[in-house]
């Protein structure tokens, strides 16, 4: 075993808290739907609490954003917020990377290290792609969730911490834990309270108000200034179906920043998949057909949520 930190800086993410950046948390949230609006209502309540939080989504959601307006509007805002994405480290380092281990603990442990569950003592750890972590580490976090202790590799001793523990995923946890694939009473422990941050494709609404922020916020890199949308491309962009949700958008204005000129795009400017056929609309009658109009049983059957079934059945005007 060789010492991993060199090879970890891409999976984790340990900084100082920008003075003020608490006020700004909510901010972070951009979007008028009503799942945002109750988000920004319901994230103070939770942030009160050191319970354990499950946030789930599809990649791309803002999963983060929400963890770390968790942290800041809370009463360890002042404690640090430390990341992992579990499923960015092999299995070989993730016990290390979580729970530290001590000098010459294994070949190529020359200093010791605290683990980035020691890290964030008095803060927030935020676990990323939970879904993905292995049985074996399941089962000693499970373990420093119920004693408050941390056993570093090779340690003695075990030291106490105080951690919030919140955690994410893109996947469907419950099913994880029919499979066998994760425990069910670490489930338990994390699905204390739970956030669901939807795919963009079900809040068209908020398409528009991102496209300005991530303008804005891209805007000085471009010598035209920020990227700018005429009516038409907008609308063009409410239409999408934005698979990689929140991400995507921020990579095209910043793609559309580079050949920014001042003049407005257009829909033709806009790098997207062409929108859908009415060739889909027979694929949904089929489905709902199929399943005898059980909106539910389609929705599974064409891998969709509930809501993304509904929105095109509203879109192609499909009634039962």
């Amino acid at each position: 075993m060789t010492e991993p930190r060199p090879m970890l800086d891409r999976a984790t993410a340990h900084g100082p808290r920008a003075p003020g950046a608490h006020r700004d948390a909510l901010d972070a949230i951009v979007g008028s739907s009503p799942s945002l609006r109750a988000l920004r209502e319901r994230l103070p309540l939770l942030a009160r609490s050191s319970c354990g939080v499950l946030i789930t989504g599809e990649t791309g959601t803002g999963k983060d954003v929400a963890a770390r307006a968790l942290h800041e509007l809370g009463p360890r805002r002042d404690g640090p917020l430390v990341s992992i994405n579990c499923a960015a480290l092999p299995d070989s380092l993730l016990d290390s990377e979580l729970f530290g281990y001590e000098r010459g603990s294994f070949t190529g442990a020359h200093g010791a290290y605290p683990g980035k569950i020691t890290l964030a003592h008095g803060g927030t750890l935020f676990l990323d792609e939970i879904g993905d972590m292995p049985l074996h580490a399941q089962a000693k976090l499970l373990r420093v969730i119920e004693t408050r202790e941390v056993f570093p590799i090779g340690a003695l001793r075990s030291r106490n911490i105080d951690v919030r523990i919140v955690a994410a995923t893109h996947c469907a946890l419950e099913r994880a834990v029919r499979e066998g694939r994760f425990r069910a009473d670490l489930f338990y422990r994390l699905n204390v309270a739970r956030i669901e941050m939807l795919p963009l494709r079900e809040r068209p609404e908020d398409v528009a108000p991102l496209f300005e922020h991530f303008a804005q916020a891209l805007g000085a890199a471009n010598l035209a200034g920020p990227v700018q949308a005429s009516a038409a491309a907008l609308e063009r962009l409410r239409q999408h179906d934005w698979p990689g949700n929140a991400r995507e958008l921020r990579n095209l204005v910043e793609a559309a920043g580079i050949m920014f000129d001042g003049r407005p795009l257009e829909p033709a400017d806009l790098a997207l998949a062409p929108i859908p056929e009415a060739g889909e609309s027979t694929r949904i009658l089929e489905a709902l057909a199929h399943c005898e109009w059980n909106r539910g049983k389609t929705a599974e059957l064409l891998h969709w949520s509930r809501m993304t079934l509904y929105r095109k059945m509203k879109q192609f005007h499909i009634e039962p």
